[in-house]
């Protein structure tokens, strides 16, 4: 099923930043909203969550590189590291002491690790679901590879075995009717659903790119979970989507996120390094094909959003600083869900 959600249709989404209301840096919530509107995007946009409730539930300690994806599996935090280091943490202690490490199978410079995602079920051999890491970072060899790996804990050691590859293809998909995405495919599980999904943008989502949110789109294309059956070196195609939902383009920088039950909850910005790209995030309704949720966080996070998790009724927002501003160590936020949904 192919489903696009504009009041525009996709063959005529590029807007130029010339042409009347366009405007320069810095752009507000209000006036990308506006923005929008204009362009014949968006007629209106949620407003941004008021009084949400965050705060720092741990301080990470052992970092070895810069942080990236984060997943959680009961009482077991799983945090990776640019190039595919993963430290382990207590959730329910939430004291910051490493309690494990490895070094993911996919490890290599060029892993950006820039996602952790769990299957909806255990692996065969292993107490944890298959582990879905993705790169996310562009013009790497591995930039459109999903690699699958299986958890394994052994006397104390903890290691991790590569079971499959799933590289996204997407030369075919505006021939076929799709919309097109630049790279840097972020792969979520949608586990109470069944369903692997790949959000990305028609264009990079840096300002040098994008100055003008008329001009971009957020692209979510659904794709079935293949099965370790189907091979080691699996390929997704154009004629494997089942489905695409595309979102108006109101908030820049992509980081990563997690999903359930056909909503994408996903992290954008820098903190407070760049005031064009502060932290943000968005709630992606794929049912209806809108912007259920948004949050403005530039004073509560000021750091990096790296990954988000959903648990027990929260949003847990793995971050990274930078060690030569700063001598906090990383943090683990628990932001409150959006309200009244």
């Amino acid at each position: 099923m192919r489903t696009f959600t504009f009041i525009s249709a996709v063959a005529a989404m590029f807007v130029s930043a010339a042409v009347a209301g366009a405007q320069e840096w810095p752009w507000t919530p209000e006036s990308i909203e506006a923005r929008l509107k204009e362009a014949g995007i968006a007629e209106s946009l949620p407003a941004v969550e008021k009084d949400v409730d965050c705060s720092v539930y741990i301080r990470k300690e052992g970092r070895k590189r810069p942080q990236q994806g984060m997943v959680i599996y009961g009482d077991f935090i799983f945090s990776g590291e640019d190039g595919g280091h993963v430290n382990i943490y207590s959730f329910s202690k939430a004291d910051g002491k490493v309690t494990g490490e490895f070094e993911l199978a996919s490890s290599r410079p060029d892993n950006h690790v820039n996602n952790l995602e769990f299957g909806p079920s255990k692996a065969r051999g292993s107490k944890f679901p298959l582990l879905y890491v993705s790169n996310g970072k562009v013009g790497s060899e591995i930039e459109w590879t999903c690699s699958v790996e299986r958890i394994r804990k052994r006397k104390g050691v903890w290691s991790s075995e590569l079971v499959q590859n799933i590289t996204l293809d997407a030369s075919e998909w505006e021939s076929k009717g799709y919309t097109p995405i630049f790279g840097a495919p972020s792969w979520l599980i949608d586990k109470e659903r069944g369903f692997l999904w790949v959000f990305s943008a028609l264009k990079r989502t840096v300002s040098k790119v994008t100055s003008d949110p008329a001009d971009n789109r957020y692209v979510a294309t659904r794709f079935r979970i293949p099965s370790l059956k189907e091979g080691r070196e699996v390929t997704l195609g154009a004629g494997d989507i089942l489905e695409q939902k595309v979102f108006p383009f109101d908030v820049w920088f992509t980081q990563a996120g997690c999903m359930k039950d056909g909503k994408i909850y996903y992290g954008f910005g820098i903190g407070n390094y760049d005031p064009k790209r502060p932290s943000c995030i968005r709630v992606y309704d794929t049912d209806r094909g809108v912007i259920e949720a948004r949050y403005e966080l530039k004073d509560e996070i000021i750091y990096e959003i790296e990954d988000i998790e959903l648990k027990d009724g929260w949003l847990w927002v793995n971050c990274n600083n930078n060690p030569k501003r700063t001598k906090e160590k990383p943090f683990i936020y628990r932001l409150s869900l959006p309200k009244g949904r």
